[in-house]
């Protein structure tokens, strides 16, 4: 309606209505003609008579009510139920009075003979391609080209959403071992690759992994300490490793490789870790960013050695290179102190005391400690060392007192005692030493005391003492001495005490 009106076929049930009611009131009016008819019919036959003319104008205007009707019904436009259910019979007027039909073309439809058109330029009847209207639903009636449409779209969607889920899954499938045969390769490559040969050798695979990441410096470390500690620097785990590790990225100091004084320090933070450090009762200043002449132990003043300002270390002198060299270890009494000496002790040569009594001190004495050329005291009661004394403290000239009593040192009883010109103390008690005493004990003029009770001892006790030795103290007790007492004893002016029992003396 208004500018444009709608071609095609009705198919909608509303039209079926139409058609219905239309059949209907048809069927009444004949009754109504039946019944007239009747009516007339019988009023002839039961002899009734009535006005000729009056029946007449009957019949007349029963047949024009009927063609009125007939009239009627052709160019009515029927409307569906609506929501009270109600037939309309009127022109387009009457049933949508605000729409005003365009007459040029309501014309041309006419003249084309889409539809047909009342008098009144209402549409007697027509049908919608695409609009039905039932009740108060209106529902889009689509063609064929229209469908066919539709479906294509419905089955492209359904194509996609399944290529789509085999993608999915096929990804799932394809990536997780993409990935893994990826690492595998990965890993031989790495298996396979190999750095460029060095002209030191490289560091030693270990059993278990490292504590921490080496260091570009933890490996100039290595190297540079390699000709002082060698292969146990590779050893990771081992008190070596763990110094080098240190000195390397822990030491808040950061000193320089080329430092003067580099390997003293690492060997004290040997020392810390050969020693079970953490476990010490006094550790102070270990590991701490001040000079190491001013740790417990090492910081203080013994045999000449320390000063005020020096800590336990001797003054550097003068010359370019020089630097505080340590020169004392004085632990104390029982500071729980575990390990063995480090053979790099002995590149210390300023040492001159050494006091770790009461300890848990296992393992031999390093042959390298013999490098202690100025060692005046080494103090190590009460330990579990083993072994012999070292020979290479031959060379001393200076030693004066050795405490080496309960210990489990063990052998033939050590020449290099009697070779010990400056030896004034000597305790040796509580061991497995066995042999005899070397006559040459008594050329040590400054021998004052001289024990070795409770060892496995045998042979004769010395026999060349003078006037001029200076002993005090001579004690064997329980071992194996045999023979009569030595006449030149009587010559030891200052003997005050002399202990030969369980003994096999004559």
């Amino acid at each position: 309606y208004g500018n444009g009106v709608a071609r095609g076929s009705i198919a909608s049930p509303a039209n079926d209505d139409r058609h219905a009611s239309a059949k209907s009131q048809a069927s009444h009016r004949s009754d109504e003609e039946d019944g007239h008819a009747g009516k007339h019919d019988n009023f002839h036959e039961n002899g009734h008579h009535g006005n000729q003319e009056d029946g007449d104008q009957y019949m007349q205007h029963m047949l024009d009510k009927s063609e009125a009707d007939r009239l009627d019904q052709d160019r009515s436009f029927v409307k569906p139920d609506d929501q009270n259910g109600t037939n309309f019979s009127h022109g387009v007027e009457e049933f949508y009075p605000n729409v005003e039909a365009d007459t040029e073309v309501m014309a041309t439809i006419n003249q084309e003979g889409l539809v047909q058109v009342d008098e009144t330029g209402g549409i007697q009847a027509f049908v919608a391609e695409t609009i039905a209207i039932e009740g108060d639903d209106v529902g889009i009636i689509k063609s064929d080209a229209e469908i066919e449409k539709e479906e294509k779209k419905k089955y492209t969607k359904y194509f996609l959403g399944t290529v789509a889920c085999l993608i999915a899954v096929i990804a799932a499938i394809v990536v997780p071992l993409t990935l893994k045969f990826a690492k595998g390769n990965q890993v031989n490559q790495l298996n396979i690759i190999t750095e460029e040969p060095t002209s030191s050798p490289s560091l030693m695979p270990s059993a278990m992994p490292s504590s921490m990441p080496s260091s570009v410096r933890f490996t100039r470390v290595v190297q540079k300490l390699t000709p002082l500690s060698g292969n146990a620097l590779k050893v990771q785990g081992s008190p070596q490793y763990r110094a080098a590790m240190w000195i390397s990225d822990e030491d808040e100091m950061q000193m320089p490789l080329s430092m003067p004084g580099f390997e003293q320090r690492y060997i004290m933070a040997l020392f810390y870790f050969a020693m079970d450090g953490p476990l010490w009762v006094n550790s102070n200043g270990w590991l701490g960013p001040e000079s190491e002449c001013f740790w417990f132990g090492i910081d203080g003043v013994s045999e000449g050695c320390g000063g005020e300002n020096t800590g336990g270390c001797k003054p550097r002198g003068d010359f370019v290179g020089d630097y505080d060299k340590v020169c004392r270890i004085g632990m104390g009494y029982a500071n729980n102190l575990y390990g063995e000496f480090p053979k790099e002790m002995g590149f210390l040569t300023e040492m001159t005391y050494v006091e770790i009594q009461g300890d848990w001190l296992h393992g031999t004495l390093p042959p390298e400690m013999g490098e202690w050329r100025k060692l005046r005291a080494f103090l190590v009661n009460n330990n579990f060392i083993g072994g012999t004394f070292p020979p290479t403290f031959g060379e001393n000239k200076m030693l004066g007192t050795i405490f080496l009593n309960n210990n489990r040192f063990n052998g033939t009883f050590p020449q290099v005692f009697s070779t010990l010109k400056n030896l004034e103390w000597l305790e040796a008690d509580n061991n497995t030493f066995t042999g005899e005493i070397p006559e040459s004990i008594c050329n040590l003029k400054s021998l004052r005391i001289f024990t070795a009770n409770n060892n496995t001892l045998n042979g004769y006790i010395p026999d060349n003492w003078d006037e001029n030795n200076l002993i005090e103290d001579f004690e064997l007790e329980d071992n194996n001495i045999r023979g009569p007492l030595p006449e030149t004893l009587a010559n030891a002016k200052f003997l005050k005490d002399l202990r030969l029992s369980n003994n096999q003396i004559t």
